[in-house]
C-alpha cells in the first residue's frame, strides 16, 4: 500500500560496495571498547573487533607483532545499522606484550588502520600496544579480568603518589605504578560490587573518576561493575532515520509512581514494565532521557552531574538501564540520552580538587575558576579532560546502546557566552563528538540545546560548525505558545507560527526539533493546558488550544518532540519530587486526548509527505479569522493539508485554496468526538471547486472547528489508522506493520541528491522549484 507513494530515495551512508575503495569514515577500533575480555592479561588469547560500512570491504587481517610478526585473517562477526562488525582472534603468547594494527583491502585498494586513524601506507606509529607487564592498556576506571581480579587506572597528574583502597585489600593501601599522568594496579580477588577509592599523595580520597556506579549512602564509594555481564536482546533494532522521529522527552523518576499502583518514584524498570503498552499506543519511535548520569541528591531534574559515567542509582542499577532500553529496542523504541558536560554540580562535586590539585576544573582548588550558572565549568584545554567528555559521548552509544544524545545548554561550552569568558575548546571539543559519532555511530543523533538558535550548531564541521544533527527551536516553542497564550484575548498572531515555522535560516528541516513543551517549560513556567486555562485546565479552551498547539508540532517540518503527561493535558507543575509525578489516572479519564496524539502521529509515521524535511508551502495566513493552512508533500504524490484556526468558534464556509483539484479526504479533526470536541467537521472529506483562491486555481469551502486542527490527504482516504493485518480492528500490530512498509520503500523527497552521504540542506536547496509544491 505504501509503496504505490513512496519510492525508495533515501541514501544513509556513503556507498559502499566492492568499488575499489576503503571507505575511511565507516572505520572504526576504540581499544578500550573492542576488545574480549576488556583487559587481556598474561599473554591470553583475545578478540578484537572492527567495524566498517557493510559490504565495503573484501576482506581484513590483524598485523601482530610479538617479537615475531604475523598476519591473522579477520572474519566477520554481524552486522549493526550500517556497519560490518569484523572479528579477529589474536593467539596467545609467552612474550611481555605485543602491538597491532588492521589492514583493509576493498578490490585493488588496501589501507591501514592503526592508533593514529587511517593510512594508504604501512603504519608508522607503532600500532596498538598491549603491554602485559605495566598493563597500560587497561581502560581508564576498573576492569573485571578473566582471572577472577580486576586493573584499576586512573588519571591523575597532579598526584604525588596513588593508592587503591576498598574491600579487596580490607581498605589498606595497595600502592600505584605511575606511567606519566596515570596510575595503574592489578587486584586479586576482586567481587562485582565490591566497593573502593584511590587515596592521592597521602591525603585525598577521591571516587573513581569513571565509575560505573557508587555507593552514595557510604561516602560515595566507587563500586566494581562488569559491563559484559548483560545479555542484551536488542540485535535486530535499527534507529529510525532522523526525519521520521517522533521523540517523547521523559523523566524516570516522575514518570512513573502516581496512579499506576506503584506509590513511589519511578524506576528504569518501570518504564516499561508498567509503561510501555502506553507509549506504544502513543507511537513514539524515540524516548529522550533526562539525564540519568549520577547526579547530586536523590530527587533531581538531573542538570547537576556529580558523575559522567555512573547510572543514577536512585532509578536503579546499569543493568536495570540496560534492561530498560533492551525492552524499548525491542518494541521499536530508540533512547536518547541528557548530557550536561557544561558544568558539574556545586555541593557534591566529587571532581573538585580529585588528585590533590585541580586536574578537571580551570584555576586552583581554592577559587578563580570558569563558571557558569549552574557550577564551575571544566578545563577543556586540558587533553585529559577532553578525553574525559569525548569517551564519554561514545560510552553511552557504545555500552548502554543509546541511540544519541542531547547536549545541555551548548551555548556555556563555547566561547562567547555572556558570563566569564569561556573557551574555544569548548566548541572544538563539541567538534570533536560530532565526528567521531559520525565515523563511529552515523545512524545515531546528536541534539544541541543552543538557545538562542545558532545556525552554526548543526553547520558540519568542515566549515566550522559544531556539526550537531538537529538542535532544539526556541523560536517555534516561543512563537507557538504566544499565539496560544494570546488566542485567549482573541489576538493570536498566526503569522508568527508560519515565521516560525518557515525559520529561513534552515533549510533542512530535520536541523530542528519543533515542540510546545519540554521540561523547562512545564517546571520553569506552567504546564500549557495551565497557561490556557488556570481555573479548569481540562476545559473546551484548553482541549482545544493544546490539541491545535501540540497537534501543529508532530504535523509541520522538523522533528517532533513533547514532554510526558502533554498527551492527556498534564496540569501538574513538573519538578523532580513527589508531587511532579504525572499522574496516570489522569492518563485513564483523558483517553480522547490520548487517543489524539496517537492518531496526529500516526499520520506523521504513515505519511511520507510528513516526514520532518519533506516538502510544504504555507497555503494561507488570515489574521482576522485566526486561520493558517499550509500543504506537506512527498515528490511521489502523498500531499497533505493542515488547516489550523485558534478562533474561539467554528468557521462554517469558510473557503480556503488547495493545491490540487479533486476529492480531499478529512484524516484527522482535533474537535472529533471521539477526541472530546464539538463535532464539527466536513463529514470526511470535501471536493474542490475551479475557483481561484489564496493564489490557487482550487478551493473549497469548509467548516473549520474552533481551535481545530484538521488534515486532508488528497485523493486517498487511508492516512491513518489502517488494518493492515486483517484482523477487523485497527491495533499496534498495524501501527508497526504499516512502519515496516514504510522503512522498506521509502519516502520521495527525502533523496541524497548530491550523493554526499546525508540527506542535507544542499539536497534541499537542489530540489527547487519542488519545494513549491508538486507540479
Amino acid at each position: 500500500m505504501i509503496a504505490q507513494f513512496c519510492t525508495a530515495l533515501l541514501m544513509l551512508v556513503p556507498t559502499a560496495t566492492a568499488d575499489n575503495n576503503v571507505e575511511w569514515t565507516g572505520v572504526s577500533h576504540i581499544a578500550s571498547t573492542d576488545r574480549r575480555p576488556l583487559c587481556p592479561i598474561d599473554g591470553e588469547s583475545f578478540d578484537i573487533f572492527f567495524q566498517t560500512f557493510q559490504f565495503d570491504i573484501d576482506s581484513a587481517r590483524l598485523w601482530v607483532d610479538d617479537g615475531a610478526t604475523t598476519w591473522v585473517d579477520a572474519v566477520f562477526d554481524h552486522d549493526r545499522g550500517p556497519y560490518a562488525i569484523w572479528r579477529v582472534t589474536v593467539p596467545a603468547t609467552a612474550a611481555t606484550g605485543l602491538s597491532y594494527y588492521i589492514e583493509l583491502t576493498d578490490g585493488a585498494d588496501t589501507d591501514y588502520y592503526s592508533v593514529s586513524g587511517m593510512s594508504e601506507g604501512l603504519p608508522v606509529d607503532g600500532g596498538f600496544v598491549i603491554d602485559y607487564v605495566g598493563l597500560t592498556h587497561a581502560p581508564l576506571g576498573s576492569t573485571m579480568t578473566t582471572d577472577g581480579g580486576a586493573v584499576f587506572r586512573v588519571w591523575a597528574p597532579g598526584a604525588t603518589s596513588a593508592a587503591l583502597r576498598g574491600e579487596m585489600n580490607a581498605w589498606a593501601q595497595t600502592a600505584m605504578s605511575n606511567d606519566g599522568e596515570h596510575w595503574t594496579v592489578r587486584s586479586p580477588g576482586v567481587l562485582p560490587s565490591d566497593m573502593y577509592k584511590y587515596f592521592f599523595s597521602g591525603i585525598e580520597w577521591s571516587p573513581d573518576a569513571r565509575n560505573r556506579a557508587w555507593n552514595s549512602a557510604d561516602n560515595n564509594n566507587s563500586l566494581v561493575i562488569d559491563p559484559l555481564t548483560f545479555v542484551w536482546n536488542d540485535q535486530d533494532f535499527v534507529p529510525p532515520a532522523f526525519e521520521d522521529m517522533v521523540i517523547y522527552e521523559l523523566h524516570v523518576g516522575t514518570f512513573s509512581g502516581l496512579g499506576d499502583g506503584l506509590n513511589r518514584m519511578g524506576l528504569y524498570r518501570d518504564v516499561v514494565d508498567t509503561h510501555l503498552d502506553h507509549l506504544l499506543q502513543l507511537g513514539v519511535n524515540v524516548v529522550e532521557l533526562m539525564p540519568v548520569s549520577e547526579f547530586d541528591s536523590f530527587n533531581s531534574w538531573g542538570y547537576n552531574p556529580a558523575n559522567q559515567w555512573g547510572a543514577e542509582e536512585s532509578y536503579g542499577s546499569p543493568d536495570d538501564l540496560k534492561y530498560m532500553i533492551d525492552v524499548l529496542h525491542q518494541n521499536g523504541i530508540a533512547v536518547l540520552n541528557d548530557i550536561v558536560y557544561n558544568h558539574f554540580t556545586v555541593g557534591g562535586n566529587e571532581m573538585w580538587c580529585y588528585d590533590s590539585t585541580q586536574s578537571y576544573f580551570d584555576g586552583d582548588c581554592i577559587g578563580g575558576f570558569v563558571d557558569t550558572p549552574w557550577g564551575a565549568q571544566a578545563d577543556f584545554d586540558s587533553a585529559g579532560v577532553r578525553e574525559y567528555y569525548l569517551e564519554n559521548a561514545l560510552f553511552w552509544l557504545d555500552e548502554y546502546h543509546m541511540d544519541g544524545y542531547r547536549m545541555d545548554a551548548t551555548r556555556y561550552m563555547r566561547d562567547n557566552f555572556i558570563f566569564p569568558a569561556g573557551q574555544a575548546s569548548g566548541w572544538t571539543l563539541m567538534q570533536e563528538m560530532n565526528d567521531a559519532i559520525d565515523n563511529r555511530a552515523v545512524d545515531k543523533i546528536s541534539i544541541a540545546e543552543e538557545l538562542p538558535n545558532d545556525t552554526a550548531i548543526t553547520n558540519g564541521t568542515g566549515i566550522g560548525g559544531a556539526g550537531f544533527d538537529t538542535q532544539w527551536h526556541d523560536a517555534f516553542v516561543d512563537n507557538t505558545r504566544g499565539a496560544v497564550v494570546a488566542a485567549a484575548f482573541g489576538s493570536p498572531n498566526m503569522g508568527s507560527i508560519v515565521s516560525a515555522i518557515n525559520d529561513a535560516s534552515y533549510p533542512n528541516k530535520t536541523e530542528l526539533i519543533r515542540y510546545i513543551e519540554s521540561h523547562d517549560e512545564a517546571g520553569n513556567e506552567e504546564r500549557l493546558a495551565v497557561v490556557i486555562d488556570n481555573i479548569d485546565p481540562f476545559s473546551t479552551f484548553a482541549k482545544g488550544r493544546s490539541k491545535f498547539a501540540q497537534g501543529l508540532s508532530i504535523l509541520t517540518p522538523g522533528i517532533p518532540m513533547f514532554f510526558q503527561g502533554g498527551e492527556w493535558l498534564e496540569d501538574a507543575k513538573f519538578d523532580s519530587q513527589l508531587t511532579g509525578r504525572i499522574s496516570w489516572t489522569k492518563a485513564a479519564a483523558r483517553q480522547e486526548i490520548v487517543q489524539f496524539f496517537s492518531d496526529a502521529i500516526s499520520i506523521r509515521k504513515s505519511n511520507c509527505g510528513m516526514r520532518s524535511n519533506s516538502g510544504y508551502s504555507i497555503i494561507s495566513v488570515d489574521d482576522s479569522n485566526e486561520v493558517l493552512a499550509f500543504q506537506r508533500f512527498d515528490l511521489s504524490g502523498n500531499i497533505l493539508m493542515v488547516i489550523g484556526s485558534l478562533n474561539n468558534s467554528d468557521l462554517n464556509n469558510y473557503r480556503v485554496a488547495f493545491p490540487q483539484a479533486g476529492t480531499w479526504y478529512e484524516i484527522l479533526n482535533s474537535q472529533a468526538v471521539e477526541y472530546g470536541g464539538n463535532g464539527s467537521g466536513n463529514g470526511g472529506s470535501i471536493v474542490t471547486e475551479p475557483i481561484a483562491w489564496a493564489g490557487e486555481s482550487q478551493s473549497a469551502e469548509l467548516t473549520i472547528p474552533q481551535m481545530g486542527l484538521l488534515v486532508f490527504r488528497h485523493e486517498a482516504p487511508l492516512g491513518r489508522d489502517s488494518d493492515l493485518n486483517g484482523d477487523l480492528s485497527v491495533d499496534l500490530a498495524d501501527y508497526g506493520d504499516l512502519q515496516n512498509q514504510i522503512g522498506a520503500a521509502g519516502c520521495g523527497l527525502n533523496a541524497d541528491l548530491n550523493e554526499d552521504g546525508r540527506v542535507n540542506a544542499d539536497d534541499v536547496a537542489n530540489l527547487g522549484a519542488d519545494l513549491t509544491g508538486p507540479a
